[in-house]
């Protein structure tokens, strides 16, 4: 009883976030009720007591918290929402005009399969997609996601980018063949951030309205140097060998599966869904799939992933 009083002591004060907005002290909370609603057992704990504790966050904690501390809209800042429908329409759908190889979008002129995005370059996926271009309220609700400490964030980018992802996946395999995973972070980044944003999107799509078998595959074994501001060469290498395949979680995949989904928040230059997609592919002998919520045009300046 005295943590809850002290919980909701501390989410009365506020704090600058960092984007410039007020942001809740529950937030620090939240991340810790996030480590463990995802799949990350304490040694000995049973599973009934993950499903419990996951059915009393969803169920009770977020709706009660949702009435005493309403949301905002991350594009104008308006409460109610996290994302209000003025913003919500200015949202950029890629579609189906984009390369079917890397997924740069808008209409681009196509050599053997490839944009002049992607021509010279070898990638170890076998295709890519995006939901949204990465500007804009895309852009700002992706930063919050990520950095803001807002796990929430996963399930309302989930809604918004499924029509996206039921599309590709007819393109891919039958539902029951595709196994969704995500891209892995270090344990030094999870720890600070509270959760992997990749993972909360993941699972958010994977159960969402069309049930589809998930579960971490890689895991990212040496931390390295923030991605932004590195160019596309210095991106590769910085991210080269730093993830490596969970031998364990791939004997685990259903022998029916014949496609693997990789999920991440951004692709930018695409050198993390390279790297990850390289040893994924390697290490269980699948064709993988990226498919992210946002993707920035080879033109542009963003640099988030």
């Amino acid at each position: 009883m005295n943590s809850a009083i002290r919980a909701t002591e501390d989410a009365l004060s506020r704090r600058p976030g960092r984007t410039g907005r007020p942001r809740l002290h529950l937030e620090t909370s939240s991340k810790s009720t996030i480590r463990a609603f995802e799949g990350r057992r304490s040694p000995g704990r049973p599973p009934d007591a993950v499903r419990l504790m996951h059915w009393w966050q969803t169920s009770f904690a977020e709706p009660v918290l949702s009435v005493l501390f309403p949301p905002r809209c991350v594009g104008c800042g308006d409460f109610e929402s996290h994302i209000c429908p003025t913003c919500r329409a200015t949202l950029e759908a890629i579609g189906p005009d984009c390369c079917p190889r890397c997924g740069e979008p808008g209409p681009v002129p196509l050599v053997d399969g490839r944009c002049v995005s992607c021509m010279g370059t070898e990638v170890a996926y076998a295709g890519a997609r995006a939901a949204f271009v990465h500007r804009g309220v895309a852009r700002r609700m992706v930063a919050e996601f990520k950095f803001g400490g807002h796990p929430v964030l996963g399930r309302v980018m989930a809604e918004l980018a499924w029509p996206a992802l039921s599309g590709y996946l007819s393109l891919i395999a039958p539902d029951e063949s595709v196994f969704v995973t995500w891209v892995p972070c270090h344990r030094t980044a999870r720890r600070k951030r509270g959760y992997n944003q990749a993972e909360v999107l993941a699972k958010a799509l994977a159960s969402g309205r069309r049930p589809l078998a998930h579960g971490g595959l890689a895991r990212k074994c040496t931390a390295t140097k923030h991605q932004k501001g590195l160019g596309r060469a210095d991106r590769q290498a910085n991210l080269r060998g730093a993830f490596e395949v969970e031998e364990a979680a791939v004997r685990r995949i259903p022998p029916r599966i014949r496609a693997l989904v990789l999920v991440d928040d951004v692709y930018t230059t695409g050198a993390t869904a390279r790297e990850v997609s390289s040893v994924l592919g390697a290490g269980t002998g699948l064709p993988v799939y990226v498919f992210t919520f946002s993707r920035a045009v080879s033109s542009a300046t963003e640099r988030h992933d």
